[in-house]
Parts: C-alpha cells; structure tokens; sequence
C-alpha cells in the first residue's frame, strides 16, 4: 500500500477541512494506515498541528484504540486548548474506558469553556454526561442540579447506557 501524501499543505480553511475529512474517510473505508499516516502529515507543519492532532484523535477512536485518541487529546489541552470540544471529546472516551473521575473533570472544563464560548451543545451535553456520572456515584444533588440545567426534553447518548434524556435522569434521582 502507498501511503505517499498527495496534498499540498493548507492554505486556507477550506482546504484544510477538506483533507480533515478526507483522513476520516480513509478511516471509514478501512484504510486506518493511510489516516493516521495524513494526520501525522498535519501534524508535522505549525499551522495545523492542533487539527492534525484532534483528527486524529477520531481516526484513532474510530479504528478502536481509545487510548491513543485520549492521548492525542490530553497533549491539545495540554497546550491549553479553550475549545469545548476537545474537554467534551476527552471526557466521552474516559467514561468509555471507565475513568469517571477523570470523565466527570473533562465534563466541568468543557463546561466551562462552554459558557465562555456560549455554546449550548457542549454545555447542556456535558450536563447531561457529568448527571449521569453523578448518579453512578449517587451523588443525587450533584446529579438533580445538573439535570435541572437542561432543557426540557434534552437528551443524547450516552456509551453502554443509550440514550439518557433531562427526565430520564430527574426521574432517577426521585427514585433514589
């Protein structure tokens, strides 16, 4: 197989989102060699390292090496990432792998940052995600006042558990 890179490098943000999408693609079709091999490439020049490091951190998860992408990720926030996202992506495959700890501080940054950036996907996603964290350690307070920051109706899933919604979880905690 060859895993030459036949891009020129970015030079604008189209172009690099376009090659981002092309190393998933790659990933998707069983070519796991070939994505990492163009993330590495992104991540080698200056100007795209920090996405060259996040696709990667997809690609790996999606090939199944979960470490390796929480790897990827705890060096972007290392370098004192702002962006929710990453805080988010961290925290999911650290429930993943069953460091709820580490999930449920992954969950408050992305919170955090969040709020700063005021987008309410990662805000209310991360509630919902650090409630159900909560509930596994009974924390019922913890659990009820980041439910009760939902919207109503709010739901999304949630690894090895399905989909978790706002009432879902109120409804847990009553029965606690």
């Amino acid at each position: 197989m060859n895993n030459e890179i036949n891009f020129e490098r970015p030079q604008s943000e189209e172009a690099l989102a376009a090659i981002l999408r092309t190393a998933y693609e790659l990933a998707l079709k069983e070519q796991g060699v070939r994505a990492l091999a163009l993330c590495d490439w992104l991540i080698e020049e200056q100007t795209t390292t920090i996405a060259g490091y996040r696709q990667r951190a997809a690609v790996r998860e999606y090939l199944g090496d979960i470490d390796g992408a929480i790897s990827d990720l705890e060096l972007i926030i290392a370098q004192e990432s702002k962006e929710p996202a990453d805080f988010h992506a961290v925290g999911i495959l650290y429930f993943k792998v069953g460091q709820m700890s580490k999930a449920e501080a992954a969950f408050s940054d992305a919170l955090e940052q969040g709020c700063k950036a005021r987008n309410a996907y990662y805000r209310n996603s991360s509630h919902l995600f650090r409630a159900e964290l909560r509930l596994m350690r009974m924390d019922r307070a913890g659990a009820h006042d980041d439910a009760s920051q939902l919207p109503d109706r709010y739901s999304t899933y949630i690894p090895g558990a399905g989909m978790r919604s706002k009432e879902q979880i109120l409804a847990r905690v009553a029965a606690i």
